[in-house]
């Protein structure tokens, strides 16, 4: 599954190797680094642009608890263990921060600004454009997750070590005005070439132009229910900004892991190290087979004892005899040799699809939500346990049986097209429309899915005095109205 961006992987991947020795929760690493006081990674814009789009991949979006816990919440996978788990909502405001303090501030926030400041001195308008995309995508991710975060204040190390926090509405319009200005930023003369650093789109910044647009779709699509937002306005938003987004697949910013000893993909990683009771949960084996979906052997593998396809359901304490006895994650997402997208084409159709359907235009959403389907079909297929693959009379058939009839028909096919690979996006999707519907897990600590991550710790000790108060994983970040 090697993609044509390999060869800067191989230039320049012990850089990458910066990144992947972090890859685990706080359960096995706990660095408390003050995200206020970040260290400056410094230097060559390569060299920045490769450490941040390495921890981008792998620690945000490719896995980190932000994948993780939204995964196991969202019931794409269990885990086949004793109660209380994070299956049972059991965490605490230590869980998030490395993703926080570490990861997301003093990384890759901290290494873009870095490159925006000088690569702007420089000329260097291209490493400028890529900063300020994963800046975007990085205070999505985190507002998203936590609601108001630092973010006008953030970013001053000794300047200001007790930044105060803006709403999750101004961070919204900050994010736009970032891609807004890493969209102009490519139009710009840029003397500085972009080498071998760019790990995810080889330097090609007509592509990076097309992901900055997709993200400014997805960022107004999340708003279609926020207070004081007009959800007609915000779709056709994000219909304009899908005009000049990725064409193909091909477009999409992959990270390659070789699959080599400490070079595996972050699944692999994190399940075959540290998490080998993480199995698939019942909940999508069960979505799967009600659909009849040809999908499934290439993302659930049968068990190995059995050799049939058996999930667990989340929270349960009646455990198998053998954890063998259970199906892993299809091998399409768990070999160790794989990429991660840090967007997909298959996610913008969807988002293609709910913005024609919000502005009533029915066979634009159907046509869209048909290729976002067939999309993901054709990445598995023959990708499976069985090398099965997947026809295009196949494909016409099952959307033949599943056609778009409502929000709920979209985000449930959302929800398996963005298996593993988008599950943050999967969450973000279950608390601003209720869908899919889910039951709490088994044995849960309280009877609701939880709706935030509160404050990690890291900033409750150095910076309580502007941490919002009263936040409880069952409170609502701003867009979440309902």
């Amino acid at each position: 599954m090697k993609n044509k961006y390999i060869k800067f992987v191989k230039t320049v991947f012990l850089v990458g190797l910066l990144g992947l020795w972090l890859p685990s929760c706080n359960d096995y690493l706990d660095i408390n680094d003050d995200p206020n006081n970040p260290i400056s990674l410094g230097g060559d814009y390569d060299l920045l642009i490769a450490d941040i789009t390495n921890t981008m991949s792998y620690n945000i979006v490719g896995g980190g608890n932000f994948t993780r816990y939204s995964a196991q919440w969202m019931q794409q996978i269990a885990d086949v263990s004793a109660p209380p788990s994070n299956d049972t909502y059991r965490f605490n405001t230590s869980d998030f921060n490395n993703e926080w303090a570490f990861y997301s501030y003093s990384t890759i926030l901290i290494g873009c600004k870095d490159v925006i400041e000088n690569g702007t001195e420089d000329g260097a308008m291209n490493h400028v454009a890529i900063a300020k995309i994963m800046m975007a995508l990085n205070y999505g991710v985190l507002t998203d997750f936590f609601g108001a975060i630092p973010f006008s204040e953030a970013l001053q190390r000794t300047g200001n070590l007790k930044p105060g926090y803006d709403s999750q509405e101004a961070v919204y319009d900050g994010i736009q005005t970032l891609l807004d200005e890493a969209i102009a930023a490519i139009d710009l003369a840029s003397p500085v070439e972009v080498g071998s650093g760019d790990f995810l789109l080889g330097g090609d910044m007509a592509k990076w132009r097309k992901v900055a647009n997709m993200l400014k779709a997805r960022y107004a699509i999340h708003l279609v229910n926020a207070p004081g937002k007009d959800p007609n306005m915000q779709a056709q938003a994000a219909l304009n900004a899908l005009s000049e987004a990725m064409d193909s697949p091909a477009d999409e910013p992959r990270f390659v892991y070789m699959g080599e000893a400490g070079e595996e993909g972050p699944w692999n990683q994190w399940i075959e190290k540290f998490a080998n009771t993480m199995k698939v949960s019942q909940n999508l084996l069960d979505m799967l087979t009600a659909l009849n979906d040809p999908r499934l052997p290439m993302m659930v593998d049968t068990a190995e004892n059995t050799g049939t396809y058996v999930g667990h359901k989340n929270g349960n304490s009646n455990l198998p005899d053998e954890l063998d006895d259970v199906s892993d994650i299809g091998i399409f997402y768990y070999q160790p040799e794989t990429y991660i997208p840090i967007v997909t084409y298959v996610e913008q159709k969807f988002i293609e699809a709910e913005a024609n359907m919000i502005l009533n235009n029915m066979p634009a959403a159907e046509a869209a939500y048909a290729a976002a389907i067939k999309s993901h079909m054709s990445m598995l297929s023959g990708e499976g346990e069985t090398e099965e693959t997947i026809s295009e009379a196949e494909m016409d058939d099952y959307i033949t049986a599943n056609p778009l009839n409502d929000l709920e028909d979209l985000i449930t096919q959302k929800y398996l097209g963005l298996y593993l690979w988008g599950a943050a996006e999967v969450y973000n999707d279950f608390r601003r429309t209720g869908f899919p519907q889910l039951t709490p897990a088994m044995n849960a600590l309280f009877n609701q899915i939880p709706t935030r991550i509160p404050y990690p710790d890291t900033e409750i000790n150095n910076n309580k005095e502007n941490v919002p108060s009263g936040v409880t994983p069952t409170s609502k970040v701003w867009w979440d109205a309902d």
